[in-house]
């Protein structure tokens, strides 16, 4: 399994573009706990698109049914493990819950955008 970097840099880019484009708006008209909740939802989002890469890389070259398996099974693994992370912030850290989920929401629709990206890149590269 070989790192694509590219990619890797390409969510970054998109991360930390985001980030820099919202934060002075969620500054500006929440409160200081809904900025860290947005920034606690990147950080979320993020590592959820770096394990759905890991998935994506390990299963790409395997069977069809073994790759669907990997991918759904770790997009199960990965949503019980947002969900676990999201009641912890919620119940022990006392984050806003509207800023929190509407502040995934967001990341959670870019995390799909550059997954299925990804995925389209790596099938056109090996139809090649």
């Amino acid at each position: 399994m070989s790192i694509d970097w590219g990619f890797i840099r390409l969510v970054l880019f998109w991360f930390v573009g985001i980030a820099a484009l919202l934060s002075y708006p969620v500054a500006l008209w929440g409160s200081p706990l809904a900025l860290r909740s947005f920034g606690a939802a990147g950080v979320l989002s993020f590592v959820n698109v770096v394990l759905g890469y890991l998935a994506i890389e390990y299963a790409f070259q395997k069977p069809n049914i073994t790759f669907l398996k990997v991918i759904l099974g770790s997009m199960l693994v990965r949503l019980l493990l947002l969900g676990v992370a999201v009641l912890i912030l919620l119940e022990a850290f006392g984050f806003p819950a509207l800023a929190l989920m509407l502040s995934l929401m967001l990341f959670y629709g870019l995390n799909l955008v550059l997954e299925i990206y990804y995925l389209q890149k790596k099938v056109t590269l090996k139809q090649q």
